[in-house]
């Protein structure tokens, strides 16, 4: 699952335009999730661009609260996590 501060209805059109996912986006328009894992920008309103990847378990396994969407490394770094779990 995907967490965005943007509004559902934005997902959506998001989503279309990729022609789909393989998993949910998820709204998090009332900043709670963003806030509780500590990336919510007070000031501006949105969350600061972060990957976090928690196991089956839900125990946090990996965390990046700099990804840079442009970073192949950074889409690297998580999808060999993915991979290991």
């Amino acid at each position: 699952m995907a967490v965005s501060t943007d509004q559902v209805y934005a997902l959506k059109i998001f989503k279309q335009a990729l022609g789909g996912l393989p998993f949910e986006l998820a709204s998090d328009w009332m900043r709670n999730v963003s806030h509780a894992y500590g990336v919510l920008d007070a000031k501006g309103g949105f969350a600061k661009r972060s990957v976090f990847v928690l196991d089956t378990q839900h125990r946090l396994v990996y965390q990046n609260t700099a990804f840079e969407a442009g970073n192949r490394a950074h889409y690297q770094a998580v999808l060999d996590v993915l991979k290991a779990q």
